[in-house]
């Protein structure tokens, strides 16, 4: 038995081939809402699925938004394309999502490769600030394209990301709200979000508050940042890590050491990813709103490239307090 096709559920709707394929496609306009309810219901008894290659042919469009993340190794990216996967599938298209390695030039082949692949559209969280950008300016020349949570220095298009400045604010406010005063920052420099982290830590803190950089966000980062920690206990009494893999890294490392958290340390994450509800302790860590995050990043990449041009869109943070900074 033959697959229905599309003349078969005009035919079967009792409109013309045209009307069929303007309702199926999701753009009905001017069509008898009655005829096309014929239609849906044709369609649905038939079994008939759309032929989204042909329609892509036609059109140029595939309906396909491309990712690239830095890593899928992070619980974080993996959260964050899902949030762009929800938004995606709503408007009725389909998501692809690959990662970078933390290289850059993994990176641009990645880009390319997805480029190459008629993808409508492109996200990418950048690998670095300084070194990521020609690879996604070229990109924004091919297709349009969206910064998703960190910027890239002459990208040529638009970034949406956290307000990292407020959310190591209300970090250090907590902290100083239970009467820690000798709070470290453990972080990345490669990243926009590591670096507007660490500017806006010395800020609060002063030059001067102990800061451990890492080259990337990961738990052996986290674990290499205790050892550091426990050297200069008589300094430390909270620790900010700039990413939630780092804070588990350091809480198990103090653990190991037989350092207390709380009691001894306080400890917070950045990223509020589901595992660190599920820790002992529960870590405290920053909330990003990437629903809205990628509602907006989706708007952005289906608007006007003159929509697009380089800036960063920021959204506001919210904290959420767990066992790790609380005692009670």
């Amino acid at each position: 038995m033959t697959a229905p096709r599309l003349i078969d559920v005009a035919e079967a709707a009792g409109v013309s081939r045209a009307t069929a394929s303007r309702v199926l496609a999701g753009t009905p306009r001017n069509v008898d809402p009655e005829l096309a309810r014929r239609v849906e219901q044709a369609a649905d008894r038939l079994g008939y699925q759309p032929n989204h290659s042909a329609r892509a042919l036609r059109t140029g469009e595939t309906g396909t938004i491309g990712v690239v993340v830095p890593t899928l190794a992070n619980p974080y990216f993996v959260q964050l394309a899902d949030a762009i996967a929800q938004q995606v599938r709503a408007a009725g298209g389909t998501l692809v999502v690959t990662d970078a390695a933390n290289d850059t030039a993994i990176e641009a082949e990645q880009i390319d490769t997805l480029l190459s692949g008629r993808v409508d559209g492109l996200f990418v969280v950048p690998v670095s600030a300084d070194a990521s950008g020609p690879a996604i300016r070229e990109a924004a020349g091919r297709r349009p394209v969206v910064l998703f949570d960190r910027w890239a220095k002459g990208s040529g298009t638009v970034a949406v990301t956290l307000d990292n400045a407020s959310a190591v604010r209300l970090l250090v406010e907590h902290l100083e709200g239970i009467g820690r005063h000798r709070i470290a920052l453990v972080a990345d420099q490669a990243s926009s979000s590591g670096a507007e982290r660490v500017a806006a830590f010395a800020e609060t803190q002063g030059p001067d508050a102990t800061t451990i950089l890492l080259p990337g966000f990961s738990t052996d980062g986290g674990r290499t940042a205790a050892r550091r920690i426990i050297e200069q206990r008589d300094r430390v009494d909270a620790v900010v890590c700039g990413a939630d893999v780092l804070a588990v890294g350091l809480v198990s490392a103090l653990h190991r050491s037989s350092v207390a958290v709380p009691r001894q340390i306080a400890v917070t994450g950045f990223d509020d990813t589901e595992m660190l509800k599920f820790l002992d302790p529960p870590i405290t860590s920053i909330r990003h709103p990437l629903s809205a995050m990628a509602e907006r990043g989706l708007t952005l990449l289906q608007a006007p490239g003159r929509e697009r041009a380089e800036r960063v869109e920021r959204f506001p943070p919210r904290l959420v307090v767990r066992a790790s900074t609380d005692e009670s």
